[in-house]
């Protein structure tokens, strides 16, 4: 079993009981969080530290999932590639689309714990869990 040994990951949700029940679990793991509820928190945030993965609303005020990852994927490539996004809508056709060409995983609210363990070893290439 490989451990995080103390990667950081952003959550970026504006739902603040979902993203501090992430934060505990995440923490439980041995991971180092922080956390943005939007995507100009998570702009500045990013630009202040590394993150081995971002776990990402889609919906969110202010800057939302898809116009962080546009900005990251021109300004920070490499960060782009270790978004998890999650959102608790149905996915209309635009976002859907976004979605898939994003190449990027989408967890849907309410996810299993074991869904979210999973997509972070495929993004940070560690095992949370045995």
């Amino acid at each position: 079993m490989k451990t995080p040994n103390g990667q950081r990951i952003l959550i970026v949700d504006d739902e603040d009981s979902l993203a501090r029940l992430m934060q505990a679990l995440l923490e439980h793991l041995d991971y180092e969080v922080d956390r943005a509820a939007d995507g100009q928190k998570a702009l500045q945030l990013a630009a202040e530290r590394s993150y081995a993965a971002v776990i990402c609303d889609l919906l969110m005020p202010k800057l939302n999932g898809m116009e962080l990852f546009n900005i990251w994927q021109h300004q920070a490539p490499e960060l782009a590639r270790r978004v998890i996004f999650i959102t608790g809508d149905n996915l209309g056709s635009r976002t859907n689309r976004f979605v898939k060409l994003s190449g990027r995983p989408c967890l849907y609210k309410p996810f299993d714990i074991k869904e979210l363990i999973s997509a972070l070893d495929d993004v940070a290439g560690v095992y949370a869990s045995s």
